[in-house]
């Protein structure tokens, strides 16, 4: 095996090659952006001890001529799902959580909760739950709960309300059906499990987090809230405008300013904002099966109960689970896969609202990070 070190126009890069193969990931993502289709992209491929390849394309601000760089900020957006599972999982290590338990155990508010069911005649109504609902449910995305309370929904935002007011409002909006009985994804669903990581641990959600989670990660630029300075590196979103043109937007779910601590809320299910060089050391963690740098964040058990599949459901616990793979994607097309079986990872980031290649691109990079490991 051999190592490669080379500079290009962005970033420096690291590129395995091995005797049988050379895979060049920079072959297969460059020409999305010569071509227009793609703003700009970071990629990363890593094992459970180091980055095997980081690679930077295109621009982060195309308006300020920004290129790309590794140390750009991204909203992962629902990624944030699988650090939120994370915690929950932590405190279950803990023997503070039992993830079959009633969550009205530790939620007495959700006792409020209805079910809408549609009667004869096609008449909805509203019952008692049949069965309650668990931790369990929560991370599966098969509560019940829809993917926003009715207020969010309205609003059309997820980081518009705290955890405290979100959980009131969860109590005033039906389940969609019986816990247990489908899977719906739920950004509502993981919001509560936050609360209970906040109401258990007695201290805020975001504290919890920074605590467990990205301090022994060294997770430095992880925050719910970008400062200004982090602001400056914000890889800038886009969207194709009506004459095929990338075009930056803003983020729709999300109230500006960002940095504003006084009107946006830290969001369970899909808040959180990262570097590519400290994301990757979260899924290096899971790659390790709860070790990162001889340090243990979860237990063996967690991380594979985390990939576990209720029924014939996609989801695991926070992560959609196919064959040995974990995957999280975000609302702005970041993605992350991580191999628990043979230890390696794959991460795309890019900031989008919808681009045509983004998709395409996405995997034409996946089928050739997975490609180094395959024997």
């Amino acid at each position: 095996m051999k190592i490669k070190h080379y500079l290009s126009i962005s970033c420096v890069c690291i590129v395995w090659m091995t005797s049988a193969q050379t895979v060049s990931v920079r072959s297969v993502m460059q020409p999305y952006m010569d071509r227009g289709d793609l703003p700009g992209i970071v990629t990363v491929i890593a094992d459970t001890e180091k980055v095997i390849s980081m690679e930077c394309f295109g621009y982060q601000d195309i308006a300020k001529d920004r290129k790309m760089m590794p140390d750009a900020l991204f909203w992962v957006a629902s990624q944030t799902k699988s650090v939120t599972a994370t915690a929950v999982m932590i405190l279950v290590d803990e023997g503070i959580l039992d993830l079959d338990e009633p969550v009205t155990t530790y939620l007495p508010e959700l006792k409020r909760l209805m079910v809408a069911r549609v009667s004869r005649e096609g008449w909805q109504a509203l019952e008692r739950l049949d069965k309650p609902i668990t931790l369990h449910h929560l991370l599966s995305h098969t509560s019940g709960m829809a993917f926003l309370t009715g207020l969010q929904q309205q609003m059309n935002k997820i980081d518009a309300l705290p955890l405290d007011l979100s959980l009131y409002v969860t109590t005033m909006t039906p389940l969609l059906f019986d816990p247990g009985e489908k899977m719906i994804y739920s950004n509502q669903g993981i919001d509560i499990a936050g609360t209970v990581v906040e109401r258990v641990s007695g201290m805020p959600f975001t504290d919890f987090v920074q605590k467990r989670i990205f301090d022994p990660l060294d997770m430095k630029s992880a925050t719910f809230w970008p400062t200004e300075k982090q602001l400056e590196k914000l890889a800038a979103p886009y969207k194709m405008d009506e004459n095929g043109k990338l075009e930056e937007i803003q983020i729709t779910l999300l109230q500006y300013p960002l940095s504003d601590r006084s009107k946006r809320f830290a969001n369970p299910g899909g808040g959180l904002f990262c570097t590519p060089p400290d994301f990757v050391k979260f899924y290096q963690m899971i790659a390790n099966k709860g070790m990162f740098n001889g340090k243990r964040i979860l237990s063996e058990t967690a991380v594979a109960e985390m990939g576990k599949k209720p029924a014939d459901f996609a989801w695991g616990l926070g992560w959609v689970v196919k064959d040995d793979e974990l995957q999280h994607g975000g609302a702005a097309g970041t993605y992350g896969w991580v191999n628990t079986k043979e230890g390696w990872i794959a991460l795309y980031f890019i900031q989008q609202g919808g681009l045509p290649k983004h998709n395409e691109a996405k995997e034409a990079f996946y089928k050739t990070a997975s490609s180094i490991f395959q024997k």
